[in-house]
């Protein structure tokens, strides 16, 4: 067991109010402390008695309580302010639009809005503000909410989920909030010592994710099954260590951030394009997508029809190795779909790369990630299974690495 924190957990009236028990449960078997603050809506779905039994704290539900106690009672007249100082770590989940919203408008009506307005700025810019959003697809995709979601993440909130899948509503689509487990993780990442991210003012990213796309006529294509998850990530944890940050996107199956400069692109050779397009001002490029290695040697016009088809397939262009020859060219990291670190140490020699990140085939959409850091100057870092969030953080912290080296 790890070190102990101190977790305050907010939980509003989403229907995923319930998946907060858990959370609670995996806080308390790591060991940690935690207080539960609940909105009154929260409160008609599920009942304060439950999270006191499995936090062993009274519930924290009024912003002016008639009772006065100590601290550890959360009773105080100022609960907001004691319990946003004692804090190590700040979660809302579920984080309903209400309360992302009120935080991005800074409205404090209730306890759980005043007292995350109050958290100190420290815990903010470490990362230890997490909202899981959960709500009605149309909801999120609303651009008043993906505005609030984009505030609060350039303000240092870690904006974790939401994931795609069947709603309580009946709809299918993005808001769906995370699992409890991946929410933990996201959580101990933010909280271990490794977790502080460095300061990267001043340095200029640009990141690639999703899928390229291939045409065969106007209406099929030749691609992958890359979400964009991982590359988006990345952007948010590059955001937060206060990195200028740009991101070309292929096709992706999430929500794009829309506080981030983004330039959008159909195919692989879109993409070499909007990429070299953008070198001369890039200090790190971190090549996430996963552009389609080949393309049809003939794109017809109108869709064809044929019982048999037999394709001529051509290499699309190598982005990595075209930016690795260009002069001068930033640090470069780029990813291997390939269990073999034999493999990615070849490419890491042939396309002149800084860094490759080995990481095998997953389920397309699944939150985890197992990985391993080939650098060019050290040993290979073999990582334990983790959240997409929390192995993005971590190779923040890696890529900080590479970029003081370079300047030195």
């Amino acid at each position: 067991m790890g070190k102990a924190y101190r977790v305050l957990l907010g939980v509003t009236g989403g229907i995923a109010a319930y998946k907060s028990a858990e959370l609670v449960r995996l806080f308390r078997k790591a060991g940690h402390d935690v207080q539960v603050v609940m909105t009154a809506h929260a409160r008609r779905l599920v009942g304060p008695e439950t999270f006191a039994a499995l936090s062993g704290r009274q519930v924290a539900t009024e912003l002016f309580p008639r009772k006065r106690s100590d601290r550890s009672g959360t009773r105080s007249p100022l609960a907001h302010v004691d319990l946003a100082s004692w804090a190590d770590l700040v979660l809302v989940a579920p984080a309903t639009a209400n309360i992302i919203g009120k935080l991005a408008s800074g409205i404090a009506d209730d306890l759980l809005s005043t007292m995350v307005l109050a958290v100190p700025e420290s815990t903010l810019r470490n990362g230890r503000v997490i909202l899981a959003p959960a709500m009605n697809a149309n909801m999120w995709l609303h651009p008043s909410v993906q505005a609030n979601v984009a505030r609060l993440a350039k303000l240092g909130y870690v904006i974790a989920g939401p994931d795609r899948g069947q709603l309580a509503c009946g709809m299918s689509g993005p808001g769906r909030m995370i699992e409890p487990t991946a929410i933990f993780d996201i959580c101990q990442a933010a909280l271990s010592e490794a977790g502080s991210l460095p300061d990267l003012t001043g340095i200029r990213v640009l990141v690639t994710a999703g899928r390229t796309e291939e045409p065969l006529d106007p209406v099929r294509v030749i691609t992958n099954r890359s979400t964009g998850q991982l590359g988006v990530a990345l952007c948010r944890q590059f955001t937060l260590s206060r990195a200028q940050v740009r991101l070309i996107a292929g096709a992706v199956s999430i929500p794009l951030p829309t506080d981030i400069e983004t330039e959008q692109v159909r195919t692989t050779e879109e993409m070499l394009r909007a990429v070299m397009a953008r070198l001369s001002d890039t200090d790190l490029l971190v090549m996430c997508a996963a552009p389609a290695d080949y393309r049809p040697a003939r794109v017809r016009s109108k869709k064809f029809h044929a019982a048999k088809l037999t394709l001529e397939l051509r290499r699309t262009p190598d982005i990595l190795r075209t930016v690795s020859a260009a002069r001068p060219r930033p640090v470069l990291v780029g990813f291997s779909l390939d269990p073999s670190t034999a493999r990615a140490q070849q490419k890491l020699e042939e396309k002149g790369l800084d860094l490759v990140v080995v990481n095998g085939y997953s389920t397309p959409g699944s939150d985890t990630i197992t990985a391993r850091l080939v650098p060019r100057q050290s040993r290979t870092i073999v990582l334990p299974a983790m959240t997409k969030e929390a192995f993005a953080r971590r190779l923040v912290k890696e890529v900080a690495t590479l970029l003081r080296r370079r300047n030195h």
